[in-house]
């Protein structure tokens, strides 16, 4: 009886255990921005020739960016250098998540990936740089590309209380209304 008891036990949570494991599989794929949309401010047009470098800019982030383009795939690489209010104000970056998405011609998202995570308590006074490489598949439509993030500083305290941070994101959205 014992015994019975255990087993049952065990297959449950097993049970519990590969649909949790199911359900965190295809949370990346559950939360997509597919069909929102991105203003003409923020978009990088794809030109017609293979390689592109740039600047991409908001009151938040500085990104210098190069890329490679073929048939299928996207090679991207550049650096991050976070806005003088943030360093300026806070000492520790927190996390900070680097998003790239692929446009149609009309701004709205077909595809997007991540394509960096820095922080985990970088101090911002530091000398690394944020630097990325990432290699991503472009739907065949891609007009455009454009980056979006997600991030936190702060004073770098432990504790909690009297504990001074700061979030910042540049997601996309829904288009204005005609």
């Amino acid at each position: 009886m014992c015994a019975k008891k255990r087993t049952a036990a065990l297959l449950q949570s097993l049970g519990w255990l590969l649909l949790a494991m199911l359900l965190a599989g295809c949370a990346g794929k559950a939360f997509t921005h597919k069909g929102l949309w991105f203003g003409k401010e923020d978009r990088i047009l794809l030109q017609k020739t293979e390689s592109q470098k740039g600047n991409w800019q908001t009151r938040d982030v500085d990104i210098e960016y190069s890329f490679q383009r073929d048939a299928q795939d996207l090679q991207i690489s550049g650096e991050v250098k976070l806005g003088d209010y943030l360093i300026n104000g806070f000492t520790t970056l927190d996390k900070f998540r680097l998003n790239l998405y692929a446009l149609d011609a009309g701004g709205f998202v077909l595809d997007s990936g991540s394509i960096a995570f820095f922080g985990h308590g970088l101090y911002l006074g530091g000398p690394g740089k944020m630097t990325f490489t990432r290699r991503l598949p472009m739907p065949a439509d891609t007009a455009a590309i454009t980056f979006g993030y997600t991030g936190r500083v702060s004073d770098g305290s432990k504790n909690s209380e009297g504990r001074i941070d700061w979030s910042f994101w540049k997601q996309p959205g829904t288009p204005p209304p005609e």
